[in-house]
């Protein structure tokens, strides 16, 4: 007899042996992008600089791209001391609800990024106020933001989340490390985050759009394929309201 989990693992490599054949988008490289702009930037800070990670919790994904040879630190913050607690990848941590206050001189951070933060924040117009408070003339911001009209988007906000996070651990058990944090996805929409930034006195505003949603749906074969589909619509169409994730860059 087949177990339930095995079931699932079936179901995924269909899906993946789906995405291969028919080269449909994926949204696993657009997060390795994320980590290869926080380390581009990061290399173009003069040495004993700063790079924050708000929002940074257990750990930094994009810890080895920054040059810390060159005494380029990473501050960590995060509303959660037991998250910072864990993590043994920057160099300083500090304990702050970014919607409220970031603990940071006016006008000195040169680079300030967040890697799937946003979504998690009640209050982003006020988080993006205080960035543009805290950054230095020059600096540069990096958002990686899942988007709020996402179908995984709005799967959480419309259903009940305990179960929805329990089913999504029970069908992707590696979830259980990442996924669990209470979701708004408060202005997590490319044009809404852009007048944001704009208002707070940020230019350069540049916006990188990824559709790929299907990572959620690979254990259930049917339901890849719909969203498969799906995505490869908005895609086609440039509806970047539907997006199900953005790169945000802006310069203060």
């Amino acid at each position: 007899m087949v177990s339930v989990q095995a079931f699932f693992e079936k179901n995924k490599k269909a899906s993946e042996w789906v995405q291969s054949r028919l080269h449909l988008e994926d949204d696993a490289p657009f997060w390795v992008r994320f980590d290869e702009m926080v380390g581009e930037y990061s290399r173009r800070l003069s040495d004993g600089t700063t790079v924050v990670d708000i929002g940074g919790g257990r750990s930094c994904s994009f810890a080895d791209q920054v040059p810390r040879d060159r005494g380029v630190r990473i501050v960590a913050v995060d509303i959660s001391p037991e998250e910072l607690e864990a993590n043994k990848d920057v160099d300083e941590t500090r304990v702050a609800d970014v919607s409220k206050h970031l603990p940071f001189e006016d006008g000195s951070v040169d680079l300030l990024v967040s890697r799937a933060l946003l979504e998690h924040v009640n209050g982003v117009p006020n988080a993006v106020h205080e960035m543009g408070r805290v950054m230095r003339p020059g600096g540069t911001i990096l958002h990686m933001v899942p988007c709020r009209f996402s179908l995984f988007g709005l799967a959480a906000r419309l259903l009940p989340f305990g179960p929805l996070l329990k089913l999504t651990h029970f069908v992707i058990p590696e979830s259980a490390g990442y996924l669990g944090f209470k979701i708004y996805y408060d202005s997590c929409v490319p044009g809404t985050m852009e007048g944001l930034l704009r208002a707070a006195g940020f230019r350069d505003v540049e916006i990188s759009i990824c559709w790929s949603q299907s990572g959620y749906f690979l254990p259930v074969f049917p339901a890849y394929l719909l969203v498969a589909a799906y995505q490869a619509i908005v895609r086609a169409l440039g509806v970047k309201s539907l997006a199900a994730y953005m790169i945000v860059s802006a310069t203060r």
